[in-house]
């Protein structure tokens, strides 16, 4: 049985990889890409591909540009496509860019590095040999901090002045009046990257370097992280089982921290109770989850806030070794948008499936407390205004000879 329930649940977890990365756009971003090097003609600059998570092996492109002080007008430059790139005379009294594409099996996802310069000629009296950093949360009403860097030699006294960018820290223009070493990000930087321009002077020489750019600013109002992809539950549904969970993909200020907590819920989804103990991302099922439906509840707290994400319900949970068991859960996949038609998989069986039914739901928007949409009993539905605000999943029965057993969809997102 122990083999049996770990061969299944290792392709379980399979699929529900697989689902992820299709509804994924290619690799997700975890730390932004970076550029090393000494700001003068002649140096080597070098790039870091950044850090990124996929189920998939991920490969990268690369591309230098040379902009203006401020970032814009950039050009790609001909042929620097490597993950270095030799500093030439065209590229003195510039910045530079690196963009880098991260590739795998669900697509392409594009990140860019902070800017690097102004560039110094190939003999400087004063260089820029590692880019100052900016410290602290991009949360408007909070400052912002920006280190020295390091300088050969070491100037004798430097200035700041910061400016608002883009969102990838590029076409920037300087902000009246910040020109300390600290800044206080303020309602029109909303949505902006900061950068500090740190001039350091050395005898009757000066130079100039931009700093690393502070990720987007978000607005002093924002509570909690956002979450990208939904947590979600792998296994087998019978008793005595380990199911494992994901905490789905999350974006926040600062550092993200998770709390978990499984749920026991009723066969609709519904007078759910929280499990004792049960706070990890394993839950190995018990006698009391015969007939129930699971849930799975993550909370991310960032430097903002918390905010809660929820599993689609998983179950019902059957007897240990039922002649037929889920093995993953069917997926609903399409828009949930009134009109639109939506689908269902089989899901995964064991030993295998024969015969299949369906019964569509509407659910809250959290994909608990659901109802039969009567009627409604195909492998497609198409969303009507009366499902606006709810969630859809699909009961699928499965039938192997005498043997029947049910399982929940994933459910869909809320119908707007």
């Amino acid at each position: 049985m122990a083999a049996r329930s770990a061969g299944i649940l290792a392709l379980a977890l399979a699929v529900l990889a697989a689902g992820a990365a299709a509804r994924s756009a290619g690799p997700t971003l975890t730390a932004a890409p970076s550029v090393t090097g000494t700001l003068k003609a002649g140096s080597r600059l070098a790039a870091g591909s950044g850090t990124w998570t996929s189920t998939a092996t991920v490969s990268y492109a690369y591309q230098w540009y040379r902009c203006d002080p401020t970032g814009a007008h950039c050009s790609s430059i001909h042929g620097a496509t490597r993950p270095g790139l030799v500093l030439g005379t065209k590229d003195v009294d510039k910045t530079i860019g690196l963009t880098v594409k991260a590739t795998d099996a669900a697509g392409t996802t594009t990140a860019y590095a902070s800017l690097v310069g102004p560039v110094a000629g190939d003999k400087p009296l004063l260089v820029s040999t590692a880019q100052p950093q900016v410290t602290g949360l991009p949360v408007e009403g909070k400052p912002l901090q920006v280190t020295a860097g390091a300088w050969s030699p070491v100037p004798s006294s430097l200035t700041y002045a910061w400016q608002r960018c883009n969102a990838h820290g590029r076409v920037c223009t300087a902000i009246a009046g910040a020109n300390a070493s600290a800044y206080t990000l303020t309602r029109e930087d909303v949505g902006h990257a900061l950068v500090a321009l740190v001039q350091a002077t050395f005898g009757t020489t000066t130079q100039q370097a931009l700093s690393i750019a502070s990720g987007a600013a978000v607005g002093g109002d924002l509570a909690g992280p956002s979450r990208t992809t939904l947590p979600a539950i792998a296994g087998v549904a019978e008793r005595g089982t380990q199911l494992t969970a994901t905490a789905g993909l999350w974006t926040g200020v600062g550092t993200l921290s998770y709390a978990y907590q499984w749920y026991r819920c009723d066969g609709a989804g519904a007078h759910c109770s929280s499990i004792h103990g049960a706070t990890k991302t394993t839950y190995r099922t018990v006698a009391a989850d015969i007939g129930k439906t699971l849930g799975f509840t993550v909370r991310a707290t960032d430097s903002t806030g918390t905010a809660a994400a929820y599993s689609s319900l998983f179950g019902p949970v059957g007897r240990a070794r039922d002649a037929l068991v889920s093995a993953a859960s069917p997926a609903v996949t399409g828009s949930a948008t009134p009109g639109s038609t939506l689908a269902v998989d089989a899901g995964l069986w064991q030993p295998r499936v024969g015969k299949l039914s369906y019964l569509w739901h509407r659910c809250n928007a959290n994909g608990r407390i659901c109802v039969p949409v009567a009627g409604a009993t195909k492998e497609s539905y198409v969303v009507t205004p009366a499902d606006v605000g709810h969630a859809l999943v699909v009961l699928v029965t499965a039938s192997l000879g005498l043997a029947t057993q049910a399982a929940y969809s994933t459910a869909s997102p809320p119908v707007r």
